[in-house]
């Protein structure tokens, strides 16, 4: 993992890099300077809720028993070598999440759902109400159900299983006081029609132009309330106005790095997690003022994803 930061005297970028080794569990967060930032940032606490990925690689007829989501997880045997990778990435990302201070809840996998550790496939969740996802893809329809199941556990009490098709915070992702909707493939018109309706919230779509880009969370980055990372080749001009309304700080991506994954990256304000692939755009946000924390995603990026797609935020009281 590679940590970043921005200083300078003059305003000039002066960029840090440090490794922490493989064996530390909970990385600490480095310890920032005070002088010489270009753009001070203030990091708030999250709630995050994430799904090991222990069936990542396994065949879609395994039936074996649900392995348990707590500490240990690496000691897991009897599955693939990919798998073993991805569990060690995961737990990395799980870990800074928490020793930068936030909270990180668990959802178990199910057999023969592997697509259970993209948790901001599966929802949105606003105010503490849930809007569970519904893919196109027949072989996923059964993940909402195990996530809406665990919400009315865990006390969210109001949430739906929608009609109409998209990929939750993948596709349909808060931005202050509005949701910012996908106008793509994986997204039939009628899901932004039933997102608005059921949370209150103003709807903003946004069309996306390249069809290597399906996902919104693919192309777009929200780093603040103001501000915003994205690759301006996946939006229709159109689009790229309204996200000019929206965020008068934006941040553009080149193509390269937005093919890499590099804007499936969380943030909390202040420190950005993403995948090591991408170290100019990771230059790009120190010198923006943002901490960076480069994670080896590798073993997720076949399946098209990074650190974002593994993360759900659970906005309780937002």
């Amino acid at each position: 993992m590679r940590l970043t930061s921005c200083c300078g005297r003059s305003g000039r970028a002066a960029l840090r890099s440090e490794r922490i080794s493989p064996g530390v569990e909970r990385p600490r967060a480095p310890r920032q300077r005070r002088r010489g930032f270009v753009a001070p940032r203030a990091a708030e606490a999250r709630h995050y809720v994430m799904c090991p990925p222990v069936f990542l690689d396994a065949p879609a007829t395994d039936r074996s028993p649900a392995r348990p989501d707590v500490r240990g997880l690496s000691a897991e045997t009897g599955f693939p070598a990919r798998t073993s990778a991805a569990m060690g990435q995961w737990e990395r990302l799980r870990g800074t999440l928490i020793a930068l201070g936030h909270r990180v809840s668990l959802v178990s996998g199910r057999p023969g759902l592997p697509g259970m550790v993209f948790a901001a496939r599966a929802a949105t969740v606003v105010g503490g109400r849930v809007l569970g996802a519904r893919p196109r893809a027949a072989d996923r329809s059964a993940e909402t159900p195990v996530y809406l199941e665990w919400f009315d556990r865990h006390g969210f009490r109001t949430s739906l299983e929608p009609v109409f098709a998209h990929e939750g915070e993948s596709d349909l992702i808060p931005a202050g006081p509005r949701l910012l909707a996908a106008a793509g493939p994986l997204t039939e018109p009628a899901a932004h029609a039933e997102a608005e309706a059921f949370f209150g919230l103003p709807v903003l779509p946004l069309e996306l132009a390249d069809p290597r880009f399906g996902r919104l969370g693919s192309a777009l980055t929200v780093l603040g309330e103001h501000t915003a990372a994205y690759y301006p080749g996946a939006f229709t001009p159109r689009a790229q106005r309204r996200l000019a309304r929206i965020f008068p700080e934006r941040i553009e991506v080149d193509e390269a790095d937005a093919l890499a994954l590099g804007l499936d990256a969380v943030s909390d304000g202040r420190s950005v997690l993403l995948g090591d692939a991408t170290p100019a755009l990771a230059a790009r946000l120190a010198g923006r003022g943002f901490r960076t924390i480069e994670l080896d995603m590798s073993a997720f990026a076949a399946h098209g994803a990074s650190v974002r797609s593994c993360v759900l935020e659970l906005r309780a009281d937002r």
